[in-house]
């Protein structure tokens, strides 16, 4: 059973103020630091799983990544290294709006121009220092991007993020396939690790969605979207907004090419271009033909993945709806 605390309770130097929410892998609670009165997110492994290695590699590795990260733009994990009586980790409460719900509050119009920009380009910073730390976070999507009061952004939920070096480590029972369809790269729905490219694959496909106001793949259910990803390059940007400019769907395109090797290869570069649009030159889109037999053979590889996606997705989708304070 399932340890739940109530409010009042204490643990260590923190107050237990709610429980924000549970999922099948961690309890999440808004607690207080009774040291300095901070509000925090205190995120605990459910008590069925505190004996798989898998789910203590996990914890010990997103605090290992807190404790290598410190950016304005990235949600921090706080008192790294204390001792504390229980396995936990205590994150900054971050309060404001996903980018989901932005979004949802223009559709199906898109976002202006020059805020899309704007997010986009805070969000290459945080990723580009992350990647410079050797942490590729392989979940980037709307809902794990925090738009704060003062409109600046907070990337969120490292609960998937690829520590340089580390060894690979999967949950009890999943592939190693982490990450939500709509964003995932093609590289990591055959399996790969996924690194900086994949990083790059999710900021473009979020930019897209900015800048259009829907996704460029969809389907009537998660495979035929994953489908997509794996076999076939996006529809270009223009055919959804015709009026953006040559040189802004270039960035685009360029950075949701299917083939890893088309893409941008760094974040800091895509950044760079975003920056400097005058200096970039426009290049007409050309999708990559799809070799014979192609399909199948993806197709087969798709149906052996998608119900650990699914599972990865169900484990691990709602926590981040858990640690920052969206209204509800």
């Amino acid at each position: 059973m399932t340890t739940v605390y109530t409010p009042g309770a204490r643990i260590d130097h923190y107050e237990i103020i709610r429980l924000l929410g549970q999922g099948g892998m961690n309890r999440v609670y808004l607690a207080r630091d009774i040291h300095n009165q901070q509000d925090v997110v205190l995120k605990f492994p459910n008590d069925d799983l505190i004996g798989n290695i898998g789910v203590f590699e996990r914890y010990k590795r997103e605090a290992e990544i807190g404790s290598r990260l410190n950016h304005p733009f990235v949600q921090h994990l706080l008192n790294v290294g204390e001792e504390r009586q229980d396995h936990y980790l205590v994150i900054e409460y971050v309060q404001g709006k996903t980018l989901r719900q932005v979004l949802e509050e223009h559709a199906p119009n898109p976002l202006p121009q020059k805020e899309a920009i704007r997010i986009t380009l805070q969000i290459c910073d945080a990723l580009a220092y992350c990647h410079e730390h050797g942490v590729y976070h392989r979940d980037i999507k709307p809902e794990n991007i925090m738009i704060l009061d003062d409109n600046n952004v907070k990337i969120i939920d490292f609960g998937v993020a690829l520590l340089e070096g580390a060894r690979r480590v999967t949950w009890r029972g999943l592939s190693g396939t982490v990450g939500t369809p709509d964003y995932m790269s093609p590289e990591q729905l055959r399996g790969e690790r996924g690194a900086a490219g994949s990083d790059v694959y999710a900021v473009g496909m979020m930019l897209y969605e900015m800048l259009s106001g829907r996704t460029p793949f969809e389907g009537e259910n998660v495979f035929a979207v994953m489908n997509q990803h794996v076999s076939q390059d996006p529809p270009s940007i223009l055919k959804f907004n015709p009026d953006l400019s040559p040189e802004l769907a270039t960035v685009v395109m360029r950075a949701i090419r299917r083939d890893p090797s088309k893409r941008y290869t760094s974040i800091d570069e895509m950044a760079h271009d975003l920056r400097n649009l005058d200096e970039v030159k426009p290049v007409p889109y050309q999708p990559d033909k799809e070799r014979p037999g192609g399909r199948y053979r993806r197709a087969v590889y798709l149906i052996l993945v998608i119900i650990a996606i699914c599972l990865v997705i169900i484990a691990f989708g709602v926590l981040a709806q858990l640690v920052h304070g969206v209204p509800r």
